[in-house]
């Protein structure tokens, strides 16, 4: 039985709460990643999309710029609060709609989507095999899946430039498992293919997007920082740290990103995943 129910509350509680708050930071960040996906997913006018994890909304409402009035955007969400924010980014917009469910268990429409696309959104199931299955039924037989995943930490300098400083300061836990649930757990593209064909997908494909992704929009090099530690994994490793070894990490870490600021900001390199599939 899948259990879903400590990313619910996650997602309900301080970190869902922080992602609406920086909603717009974080779509700055976050957007080029998820219109490359949606490029690759050559979404159609008139055609029905399931946007699973559309936490704020920010794809939810690109997509539908692209669908345009005679087609249908349902956005996906486990999160109250980020949803609330989606639902009033979308006001007097007729073409999309938002739903509380998890993706595990909701009783999909059979056939009602022509395609299922996710910018990070699918990344944290108990039990990914039986998400993937539960959403495919919601395809049409002709439909398909476009997902924007993270590679692994190792390929993602965004993150990694800060971990291995703070190692230098705090004690790191243990790494998750390969199984476990989380941002980077669709890094290894085996995992991925094999969760995808257990889940009845075909023409499973993993193709490397890289960019570079602004981080604090708009800030100085300090703020940026503190956006980045804020939003990354270090938060939870930092708020268990004294103030004085949250100050030393934070400076070390400005210091080691400091190559990395420049006119446009905070740029760092980012690696993802555009995972592509088929029902049938």
């Amino acid at each position: 039985m899948t259990d879903n129910s400590e990313q619910i509350d996650i997602w309900n509680g301080d970190i869902g709460q922080r992602w609406t708050e920086e909603q717009a930071l974080l779509d700055a960040m976050l957007a080029p990643l998820g219109l490359a996906g949606q490029d690759r997913a050559g979404i159609a006018p008139g055609e029905r999309v399931l946007d699973i994890g559309c936490g704020c909304g920010d794809t939810s409402l690109t997509i539908a710029d692209r669908v345009g009035p005679d087609g249908q955007v349902t956005g996906i969400d486990i999160s109250d609060p980020m949803l609330a924010r989606a639902q009033a980014r979308a006001q007097g917009r007729n073409n999309i709609s938002f739903r509380k469910a998890d993706a595990t268990t909701h009783d999909f429409e059979a056939g009602s989507a022509d395609l299922i696309f996710s910018r990070f959104g699918v990344m944290f199931f108990d039990d990914p095999v039986a998400a993937f299955s539960n959403m495919r039924r919601a395809l049409t037989p002709q439909g398909r899946l476009c997902n924007v995943v993270w590679r692994p930490v190792r390929e993602n300098p965004w993150v990694l430039k800060s971990l291995m400083v703070a190692a230098e300061h705090i004690q790191m836990p243990e790494p998750a498992g390969p199984e476990d649930p989380g941002p980077f757990s669709f890094g290894d593209a085996a995992r991925v293919e094999r969760i995808l064909s257990t889940a009845g997908f075909t023409e499973i494909g993993l193709e490397p997007h890289d960019a570079k992704i602004t981080i604090g929009k708009g800030m100085g090099l300090e703020d940026a920082v503190g956006f980045l530690l804020g939003i990354g994994p270090l938060r939870l490793m930092l708020a268990e740290e004294d103030a004085a070894t949250q100050t030393r990490v934070r400076d070390a870490v400005t210091e080691a990103v400091k190559p990395d600021f420049g006119e446009q900001g905070l740029q760092m390199d980012a690696a993802t995943w555009i995972v592509t599939a088929r029902n049938s």
